[in-house]
């Protein structure tokens, strides 16, 4: 049987400092059947030279969108694998991955997802060690308590992805969990125990740097899969940027944004000494 085409998609903006490795990460996997598309939304950073440097090799457009999530539909609305991924443009995939989660695929036809482990790096792609959230598939812990899949770690089918609706364009900061839930409603999800990507973290990232606002969108996302509050791993989280909210709006001269910030402090720091008290962690 011929191995199935997957098909992978960079977004990127303004990433010239990391997408090289990256593109080089996709273009040097084993699998024999890769379509592979960078979607760029119009950087002006050094971005489209690196592109071009790769000459027949890579496939690529450069145009105005809506942000990731706009991208990543794009790209795989012009792609045609029934599997598909996309690699954001700062991480890496390692050595073999995209063949393992092609095998752990065809050997499950019912899952519509599968994630694997993951490490981080850093600026410099320095391994920090492993990606210590990543855990064995449970649905009710990825809505209520953390989400432990690692965006770069995944791939999918088509078919799911399509039937679910793609991605929100409306979420910024949390467009990857939604999507994990959606999908794990719709089809099964794998957990493949082994290290298929590396997932950078510098401090400009979106996961480091939305700090409140990542955590409200977080908030509105998982009300609608039926939780009321943040996912229980991040209260804690959610005390400390509130905290540092309200001194930035009580340094701004708004003492009314500083007080609300703080009450949502407040009561998060109640809820995670709740849990601590009750469950130890």
């Amino acid at each position: 049987m011929a191995a199935p085409l997957i098909s992978i998609v960079t977004p990127s903006f303004n990433q010239g400092e990391f997408i090289a490795a990256t593109i080089d990460s996709v273009l040097a996997q084993d699998y024999p059947q890769i379509e592979y598309l960078v979607v760029d939304g119009g950087s002006t950073d050094g971005t489209l030279d690196i592109l071009h440097s790769y000459g027949e090799r890579l496939r690529w457009l450069s145009e105005p969108d809506g942000g990731q999530a706009d991208a990543v539909n794009k790209g795989i609305a012009r792609t045609r694998g029934p599997i598909v991924a996309w690699l954001n443009a700062d991480d890496v995939y390692l050595p073999g991955a995209v063949a393992r989660a092609v095998d752990e695929l065809e050997k499950h036809p019912e899952a519509g997802l599968v994630y694997g482990n993951a490490e981080f790096i850093d600026r410099a792609g320095t391994a920090l060690g492993p990606c210590p959230q990543v855990e064995p598939f449970s649905l009710n812990r990825l809505i209520h308590h953390l989400d432990f899949i690692v965006q770069p770690a995944t791939f999918f089918r088509r078919a799911a992805f399509d039937t679910v609706g793609g991605l929100d364009a409306g979420l910024r900061y949390c467009l990857d969990y939604d999507l994990w839930i959606r999908l794990a409603r719709h089809a099964p999800v794998r957990y493949l125990p082994a290290t298929l990507a590396q997932a950078r973290i510098y401090a400009e990232t979106k996961t480091a740097s939305g700090g409140l606002e990542r955590l409200d969108e977080i908030e509105r996302m998982i009300r609608r899969h039926g939780r009321a509050l943040l996912p229980n791993l991040f209260y804690g989280e959610m005390v400390k940027a509130s905290w540092r909210a309200g001194l930035r709006a009580l340094a701004g001269g708004s003492v009314w944004n500083g007080a609300d910030a703080w009450r949502r402090g407040a009561f998060y720091s109640g809820a995670y000494l709740f849990r601590k008290v009750r469950y130890g962690r």
